[in-house]
């Protein structure tokens, strides 16, 4: 039976599942019915030509790996009526990396169109990952025969990394403290998000803002998410950010696509509390900057890497201390800027988006993803009167703190 040693990305994200469902999703939105047959044969071809998605997650009996496991017995594609209402209460499912596949297909069919929906583990690979799984899906129900089987399980670790340090690493990286002060409490309320989309005349005024800075579309998103978090929480002192990094980009092959190669990198910045804007932007500048001096991300996950275990000790015990610190009035709120979807031409396809809808409150997620020159920002929460609430307003602040306008804004 094939196995391949699990990552320390690959630990690290399943043991935050006792702070939420780690389940990524990706939702494909379509203006007509698809052919649940030709679906079905499109995911068997992804399950060949990904290997890592018929395997499980073995742990807790010596160094973790993952084995591969034979699933074509099993129906891959479900098709559930949802009538004319709204496809949101459908979206949240978790999948289990303990179990095999490490996915969920499902075309959510109104009277009139469907919505495709794909549920990942993300154990088994992260936002980059599940994009190429969504256009792999889409070109396999083209054309089967565009996607090719893989030969066995591919390597997942970032070891790599270490080739391209540097600098000695003569201390400890210490991982910037990115839990922010805030009245979120837990809640047994049922996960959902909110959404909204900015038109691409209001991504255009976005690129132009940022760059009177010198500065991109990400600093501005990272600028806005501080600030609204700072607004919300009430504080002003010290606070660490971080957004994730993909290490992809530093070995330009094409490889370890369906895996976990995402750092977290970050900085603190303060404010006063009439900083606006104006003020903050240009910190996130400064700081995102000086990250981009050395390969982005490198350092971090080489740090990360020599801190962990082939048993995940070490990553479980970093939750743990996520958890505690939750326990005591932290809360767990970040964000996540995968960016464009690619996806190929296809008949009826309308927008396509991703979200990270399953943190148990007061943990919490923003994603951004961009399709056709739109984008999509989500942010998950448990549907329960005070969350409800809550969320709504740091997202609302979010969108001000833009700082292009409601009127490219569009809530869903």
């Amino acid at each position: 039976m094939q196995r391949q040693p699990a990552s320390a990305l690959d630990l690290f994200t399943d043991s935050v599942r006792s702070m939420g469902d780690a389940t990524m999703v990706s939702v494909l939105e379509f203006d007509r019915h698809l052919d649940a047959h030709r679906m079905e044969v499109a995911a068997r071809r992804c399950l060949d030509a990904y290997p890592i998605l018929s395997s499980r997650l073995v742990r807790g009996k010596g160094p973790a790996y993952w084995e591969h496991v034979d699933s074509r017995s099993e129906q891959l594609v479900t098709v559930v009526d949802i009538g004319n209402g709204d496809y949101r209460p459908y979206i949240v499912l978790a999948v289990d990396p303990f179990a095999s596949p490490q996915m969920a297909v499902r075309m959510l069919r109104s009277h009139e169109h469907d919505v495709l929906v794909i549920n990942l583990a993300h154990a088994a690979a992260d936002g980059s990952g599940l994009k190429e799984l969504a256009s792999s899906l889409l070109k396999a129900y083209i054309d089967p025969d565009s996607i090719r089987p893989a030969h066995g399980l591919p390597v997942r670790d970032t070891l790599w990394t270490g080739s391209l340090l540097e600098e000695d690493l003569t201390d400890d990286v210490q991982l910037v403290n990115t839990m922010w002060p805030s009245s979120l409490r837990s809640s047994n309320g049922t996960s959902t998000y909110h959404r909204c989309t900015i038109a691409p005349e209001g991504v255009a005024a976005m690129k132009s803002l940022a760059s009177r800075y010198n500065g991109t579309i990400n600093d501005l998103l990272m600028a806005s998410f501080y600030l609204s978090l700072s607004e919300f929480c009430g504080h002003y002192d010290k606070q660490g950010i971080s957004f994730p990094v993909n290490l992809r980009q530093h070995l330009r092959d094409g490889s370890r696509c369906m895996t976990n190669q995402a750092a977290n990198v970050g900085f603190s910045i303060s404010r006063s509390p009439q900083d606006t804007l104006n003020e903050v932007l240009p910190k996130v500048v400064q700081e995102t900057s000086r990250l981009k001096q050395g390969r982005i991300g490198i350092r971090e996950q080489v740090a990360f890497d020599r801190c962990c275990d082939p048993e995940g000790l070490a990553v479980h015990r970093m939750v743990e201390e996520m958890a505690q610190q939750q326990r005591q009035g932290q809360a767990n709120i970040f964000i996540s800027n995968p960016g464009p979807i690619t996806l190929p031409t296809f008949p009826g396809l309308a927008d396509a988006y991703l979200a990270y809808p399953g943190g148990y409150m007061p943990t919490t997620c923003f994603i951004i993803t961009t399709f056709q020159g739109s984008m999509s920002i989500t942010m998950g929460y448990q549907q329960d009167q005070a969350s409800t609430e809550a969320t709504s307003v740091m997202m609302d602040g979010f969108l001000d703190n833009l700082g292009i306008g409601r009127q490219f804004v569009h809530i869903l």
